[in-house]
């Protein structure tokens, strides 16, 4: 499904899995699957019949798939009650306002996705209409801060894509080129205006407007980006510099951490794939598996890719992967004080400031968790002096716990100065 939803063996396959349904939710599951199928290939009539089988079968949520059934059919009112007595017959929640908001009108449906909004901020369909509207007021300024919310809560293509007709409606290309980017990072293929330009042509449309940069620049935007907890922007970067280095492994694993704390692991994994596919030497590509094994859930095989690659060569990345994960394994005494000497022997090795950074925020995390809070507080600041932001938050909780409350607060003050927008995903 994730591939082609709308391809015949899809539906084949879902025909066998309703064939093979034993229990009742999996036959819930299948049925409604198959809905969803018939749905995206636009056989209306076939979708509502799967949807209602589901219902009958007890899939509440299917009433949602014979509603806009309808309502693809004609059937706008009939929809409209569907969805009106499932917020009767239930406790309510955002997802069912959105849904009749697309039945009404006016009044009635801006209420909904005020509703919506109240009920579950992290809906995508309410910020993106209300932009719309500020947009069709000429309010463009607000609508970028409309839509800018959303993506602050989960950063998505479909809201990226707007943000940056919407820059473009501004004439501000650069903060357009870096949404395009952004996007084709987690959707490389992404087709957009309704699916008549790859965003691809529309980057190298967009380019002749914007600044350019050599790779000396690129290192020095995306330090600066990185620093700034700029995760969008950082991305952008890095996807220029891969267009203009698409073998560069180093690349393709800076790209997988930003899309981690981005929490898109589907796309993280991607690109981590890519940095192992691309390594020039045997301890990189074990480091780039390890990851894999790590992110996988298989922490055992972590440490044993990372052991590896230190037998072979010492490296930032090698002992940094393995304290990493042994400290997922074991919280007891004496594995922390070997994550400790592992984090100490990853600074020893030759890396950048921004991972450096990360590693003694790491390492400062694991003094606080056993009291040892001036050794933790040292980590923090020496991590600041190399412009690793999030330290702010790291030294903050140290001031805390000494209860010194002021300090703490002034510190977390600094950080929300520096990071105004990304200070959600800490």
């Amino acid at each position: 499904m994730e591939e082609d939803m709308k391809a015949n063996t899809t539906v084949m396959l879902l025909e066998r899995l309703t064939e093979c349904a034993m229990e009742s939710w999996q036959k819930q599951l299948a049925y409604h699957q198959l809905g969803a199928v018939m749905f995206e290939r636009k056989e209306y009539k076939d979708a509502q019949s799967w949807f209602e089988t589901a219902c009958e079968s007890g899939h509440i949520y299917s009433k949602v798939g014979v509603a806009r059934t309808k309502f693809k059919r004609g059937h706008k009112y009939s929809a409209y009650k569907i969805i009106n007595s499932l917020i009767s017959e239930y406790k309510p929640v955002g997802w069912m306002h959105q849904e009749r908001s697309l039945y009404c009108d006016g009044k009635e449906k801006m209420s909904d996705i005020e509703m919506a909004t109240e009920l579950d901020p992290t809906l995508s369909f309410p910020y993106k209409y209300r932009a719309v509207s500020l947009l069709e007021n000429n309010k463009i300024g607000a609508a970028i801060s409309e839509i800018s919310k959303r993506i602050s809560f989960k950063v998505s293509p479909d809201c990226l894509e707007l943000r940056a007709w919407v820059s473009i409606a501004m004439e501000d290309y650069e903060k357009a080129l870096r949404d395009v980017r952004a996007l084709l990072t987690l959707e490389p293929n992404y087709i957009m205006f309704y699916g008549k330009m790859h965003g691809d042509h529309l980057v190298e449309l967009l380019r002749p407007f914007v600044q350019q940069w050599n790779q000396a620049d690129c290192w020095m935007q995306l330090y600066d980006r990185w620093s700034s907890v700029d995760d969008l922007g950082s991305l952008a970067v890095v996807h220029h510099m891969l267009a203009n280095d698409p073998g560069k492994s180093l690349l393709w694993f800076r790209q997988s951490l930003l899309l981690l704390r981005l929490n898109c692991q589907k796309a993280a994994m991607r690109s981590l794939r890519l940095a192992r596919n691309h390594s020039t030497s045997e301890h990189e590509r074990l480091v780039y598996e390890g990851w894999i094994s790590y992110d996988t859930g298989h922490c055992e095989e972590a440490l044993a890719k990372a052991e590896e690659s230190i037998s072979i060569q010492r490296s930032f990345e090698a002992f940094f992967l393995k304290a990493y994960a042994l400290a997922d394994t074991s919280l007891d005494q004496e594995s922390s004080a070997y994550v400790i000497q592992l984090l100490l022997d990853a600074l020893r090795c030759p890396s950048d400031g921004l991972r450096k950074g990360q590693a003694l925020n790491n390492l400062g995390s694991v003094y606080v968790d056993f009291e040892k809070l001036d050794l933790a507080a040292d980590c923090y600041m020496n991590a600041l002096n190399i412009k690793h932001t999030r330290a702010h938050q790291g030294l903050a909780r140290v001031f805390h716990l000494k209860n010194q409350r002021k300090a703490a607060y002034d510190e977390m003050t600094k950080l929300i100065e520096k990071a105004p927008q990304q200070c959600f995903s800490l």
